[in-house]
């Protein structure tokens, strides 16, 4: 069984940028009281078939599933954009995603994604806690999810 279809919010970027997020909604009868961020990989979007049955599969079995494109995957570009923004990208999206949804925030978070999509969600789970430069903010992140 699938879970029903998902909603989009914007997360806004840098500058003027915004790319589009996907949120598959949890089957209520079996909520697993938490939410997975997933980012894409290198050579399809968030809306390829394996993205959306992913994130619909699971939303099936009861995890809330958020999707989201990079900026050069929302532009229609092949290239993907160098690190730095890949990883901007990603903490935009977890930041906005609590902001936006008070009950994202209340639960464990969950980030990881498909190849590319993976590798910057460990990018950004990296950053220690205690870092005391204080560099990039703490993600507070429950776990990791690599795909591929």
């Amino acid at each position: 069984m699938l879970a029903s279809m998902p909603t989009s919010f914007p997360v806004s970027l840098s500058g003027t940028d915004i790319v589009t997020a996907l949120i598959y909604t949890g089957e209520e009868a079996v909520k697993i009281g938490a939410t997975l961020i997933l980012g894409h990989g290198a050579g399809a979007g968030q809306t390829s078939p394996f993205m959306v049955s992913f994130g619909s599969g699971l939303a099936a079995l009861g995890l809330d599933v958020i999707t989201f494109n990079f900026p050069y995957a929302e532009r229609g570009r092949r290239a993907p954009d160098r690190g730095p923004r890949l990883e901007a990208c990603y903490r935009s999206v977890v930041e906005t995603a609590r902001a936006a949804h008070p009950s994202i925030a209340k639960r464990p978070l969950l980030i990881g994604g498909k190849s590319m999509g993976g590798r910057i969600a460990s990018q950004i789970a990296a950053v220690p806690a205690n870092d005391t430069v204080k560099t990039q903010p703490d993600l507070d992140i429950a776990g990791l999810v690599l795909l591929g």
